[in-house]
This record gives C-alpha cells, sequence and structure tokens, in this order.
C-alpha cells in the first residue's frame, strides 16, 4: 500500500483553501482562521469565485491556475457539485494532497447513478492525489502549528494521536479533552473516505514512529 504524497498531507509548507471568504460562519473562512490562530508558518492562499483580493489578510485568487507555485495542500470547503471538477483541476496543477471539508457528497448522486464521492475517486486517481474526506473535520497538528479545520477549539500538544470517522464525534473529542487536559500530536477524522487513507496512514505512523500511540474512533 502506497504512501507517496501523505507528507503533504500531514506536514504541509503551503495551502490553499478553496472556497473561504470573510462571510460569517463560512467553513472555509473558518479554517483559514484557524490556521491562522494556530501559528501555521507556510504559505497560504485562497481560492474563491468572487475574486476577493485579500481575505483575512491572505492573497485570494479566482481559479487554481492562478496560483504561480504548486502547493502541497488544498483544503476544499466549496458545493458538493463542484468538488469533483475542482479534484481534476488541482490534479492538472500538479498538487498532490487535499482534504475535502465539503458534506452530503456519498448522497448526491448523479444521472450516471454514481455518487460524487465515486466521482471524486475517479478524478483523483489518474494524478495520485492523497484525500483526506469527503465530509472530515480537517486536521489538527500542534506540533506543527497546524490547525486545519472547522473545529471552534484547538487541542492541547500531546503524545496520542486520534483518528476517527466522524467530525461530530471528533468535536465532541476536543470539548472533553480539553476540559481533562489531555493533548495529541495529530487529530483527525476521515469521513466518507476513510477506506482510502485509512492504512497508509497506519503504515506511515508506524514506519517514522510518530504517534507513539493512536486511537480510533468508528461509526459502523
Amino acid at each position: 500500500m502506497s504512501t507517496r504524497y501523505l507528507k503533504r498531507l500531514f506536514n504541509p509548507r503551503s495551502i490553499v483553501i478553496i472556497g473561504a471568504s470573510e462571510r460569517l460562519n463560512n467553513m472555509g473562512g473558518v479554517v483559514l482562521q484557524n490556521l491562522q490562530e494556530g501559528g501555521y508558518k507556510g504559505q497560504l492562499a485562497v481560492v474563491h469565485p468572487d475574486g476577493h483580493g485579500e481575505v483575512f489578510g491572505v492573497p485570494a485568487f479566482t481559479e487554481v491556475s492562478a496560483l504561480d507555485w504548486v502547493v502541497d495542500l488544498a483544503i476544499i470547503c466549496s458545493p458538493p457539485a463542484t468538488v469533483p471538477g475542482m479534484v481534476e483541476v488541482l490534479g492538472q496543477q500538479g498538487v498532490k494532497a487535499a482534504m475535502i471539508l465539503t458534506g452530503g457528497l456519498s448522497r448526491d448522486v448523479g444521472a450516471d447513478g454514481k455518487s460524487q464521492r465515486d466521482a471524486i475517486r475517479e478524478a483523483a486517481e489518474p494524478y495520485g492525489i492523497r484525500i483526506l474526506g469527503p465530509d472530515c473535520m480537517g486536521m489538527l497538528a500542534p506540533w506543527q502549528s497546524i490547525n486545519a479545520s472547522y473545529s471552534h477549539l484547538n487541542i492541547q500538544k500531546g503524545k496520542v494521536s486520534y483518528i476517527g470517522q466522524s467530525g461530530l464525534l471528533g468535536t465532541a473529542m476536543i470539548d472533553w479533552a480539553n476540559g481533562q487536559g489531555i493533548g495529541f500530536s495529530h487529530f483527525l477524522t476521515l469521513g466518507m473516505g476513510w477506506m482510502w487513507i485509512l492504512l497508509p496512514l497506519l503504515i506511515i505512523w508506524r514506519r517514522t514512529r510518530t504517534p507513539r500511540r493512536f486511537c480510533c474512533r468508528w461509526i459502523t
């Protein structure tokens, strides 16, 4: 099972948030502010069709192709109908890792009878893009100063990683852990695409011995 490009997913040097705006409760805007408040030190950019000059002080572009560098990680928070096409565009631009926070894709079936989740997989495979999601809450890695999530709280530093499927349970776990003073090295939920990423993730963590321990929480 290949672990290629996972480093770009879990320790990105640059991130683009697709669909972020300064509108109240905009998911992409929440993710961007969490990255800023978490102290992320890499390069940030925003892609939004309205063509804002900046979003929360970060350069904004109307299209991914307008960026003059290849980003390590794309975080997609755009409407469900746009996601498969966006993954295709990212592949054409050389992006190799994407987190899809947009929800509802596995329920959205097209005229061909395929769900948009299937369409995402088909768009990603020719380019080798590693996908976290769809319908995930993102990733928090405090030792790398990364809060690439829509969580309303950051997490404390620790030695245990949490891997779950449900974003709802994930946010509840963060609330509980903060109240108990418990920290994590990584915290992520895999959403509806868990079968694409879980095994490679466990393999690379075992190889690098990071984290020292991990906890899985699943709903069947």
